[in-house]
């Protein structure tokens, strides 16, 4: 008879018991990473298209204006203020917030436009509070197709979270279904209050799929954004990020969040697929890991 050797079997039992222990906990430390990044990505995400929409707001009609004070004032009666012009430079002061362009005119491209919201911040319609510098140098003018405005940012915060980097939207003309849309080339960093860094770079397309009867006022329009980005989280681990184009995020009607979408995000080997919903206007996203769905709250 042979002799069961007890204190192998004590050993081999340990080493798969650790094992395990050791598998469930490494699983659970990728889903929290891969939590943390779909955090991140959204957060960098909505603060992007936040800067594109505030310089929507600001600056569509004073392009349509030919950069002349009154016909601005005209085409947006609701933002009335104190206007300033000379030859040389155009200054608004409206909700708090100062305008100037370096060039007025028709024709006098390229334009440099600063978006000033002050030091102590303004709210804008979605919600969020800006404060500081946006820069916008703009090639031509907007409405045609290939011009393009470039952003820089200068002491610039969006809900106490610092962003600095640069921007590039061109606007592309009408798709066949007749819609204007946009190709955003973003760089940028995400700074937060408790020093931790998001970086951001993302290649995408933002069309407008409905301009809610309101042709003038842009900050209720709502968007459907494709496309693809790259980064590294809070945290220091690198992702990449592909928004289905089945099920494009749908962002806008003056809201701060994505609410519809989904998007696939990849960190080392691991993916997880974020859904920001079916268009309801909330905080919450969904994160599917192997399989398991969980919710979690998004971030401004």
């Amino acid at each position: 008879m042979k002799r069961v050797n007890l204190l192998a079997i004590f050993v081999i039992s340990f080493g798969l018991t650790s094992l395990v222990s050791c598998t469930s906990n490494l699983t659970s430390a990728t889903d929290s990473a891969l939590t943390t990044t779909a955090t991140d990505e959204g957060q960098a995400a909505s603060i992007s298209d936040q800067i594109v929409s505030s310089a929507d707001d600001y600056t569509n009609n004073l392009d349509a204006s030919g950069y002349q004070a009154v016909s601005y004032v005209n085409a947006n009666s609701y933002m009335l203020g104190v206007h300033l012009q000379s030859t040389d430079s155009l200054k608004i002061t409206t909700d708090s917030i100062t305008i100037t362009v370096d060039r007025p005119g028709l024709n006098d491209y390229p334009k440099v436009i600063c978006i000033n919201f002050g030091t102590k911040g303004v709210t804008v319609k979605r919600g969020n509070v800006l404060k500081g510098k946006v820069y916008i140098t703009v090639s031509g003018k907007m409405t045609l197709a290939n011009s393009t405005r470039t952003f820089t940012y200068s002491n610039f915060y969006v809900n106490d979270n610092q962003v600095k980097g640069t921007k590039v939207v061109t606007y592309m003309g009408l798709n066949t279904s007749s819609q204007p849309y946009w190709t955003i080339s973003a760089n940028d960093s995400i700074i937060r209050s408790n020093g931790n860094i998001v970086t951001w770079n993302s290649q995408r397309v933002r069309t407008r799929i409905d301009d809610n009867n309101t042709p003038l006022i842009y900050w209720d329009d709502t968007y459907s954004i494709t496309g693809t980005s790259s980064g590294v989280n809070a945290k220091g681990v690198a992702y990449t990020a592909v928004i289905q184009d089945s099920n494009p995020l749908i962002i806008g009607g003056g809201f701060p969040y994505f609410t519809k979408g989904t998007i696939v995000i990849t960190t080392d080997t691991k993916t997880v697929t974020i859904d920001y919903g079916d268009g309801t206007k909330d905080a919450i996203a969904t994160a599917t890991i192997n399989g398991v769905t969980k919710q979690f709250n998004l971030k401004k």
